[in-house]
């Protein structure tokens, strides 16, 4: 007697309902994504990732021409600015990769990327001015932060090393 096989039906998702789903799911994270991060967060910290280049730019600058570089924040016209050791400002010239004469100030109210960023609390040994050695060391540490409505961050400058890092400040 022949044995009966017993077919089962297995339940299954077909490739369309697969990417139906998918395409719901990415809809809904495009939509909801961004208005958990505001422009104004984002602004806050384009501004930190700018101040950072430019201590950086200008501690790696002293270094390659084995001279003092300064940035001078004024906190009180929200801008900032690139000097030699004679207080004359630079600027960076990117075509050829090098910090050279001219006329760099970075200042959040006229820059329409930082809207409504300010620069506070700033403090490099009770000074508005870092200056880095040709070592690349600063001349004292200390730190500014970057504020837009609640949002926050500190960029630290360490006293030795000069190793420049940023954090939120929690209220």
């Amino acid at each position: 007697m022949p044995m009966a096989t017993r077919h089962s039906k297995t339940r299954a998702f077909t490739l369309i309902e697969v990417l139906v789903v998918v395409a719901i799911v990415g809809i809904a994270g495009a939509i909801v994504v961004p208005s958990m991060i505001s422009a104004g967060t984002m602004g806050v910290q384009a501004a930190g990732r700018m101040i950072i280049s430019d201590l950086l730019i200008a501690q790696n600058d002293a270094v390659a021409r084995q001279r003092p570089r300064r940035v001078v924040f004024d906190q009180d016209n929200e801008r900032y600015w690139l000097t030699d050791e004679t207080g004359t400002m630079i600027g960076v010239n990117w075509k050829r990769g090098d910090a050279t004469a001219g006329n760099y100030i970075l200042d959040f109210r006229t820059d329409d990327r930082f809207q409504g960023v300010v620069i506070e609390n700033v403090d490099f040994g009770g000074d508005q001015t870092i200056e880095f050695d040709a070592l690349g060391g600063p001349d004292s540490g200390g730190s500014v932060d970057v504020v837009f409505k609640q949002f926050r961050y500190r960029i630290n400058v360490a006293t030795m090393t000069g190793r420049v890092t940023i954090a939120p400040v929690t209220p």
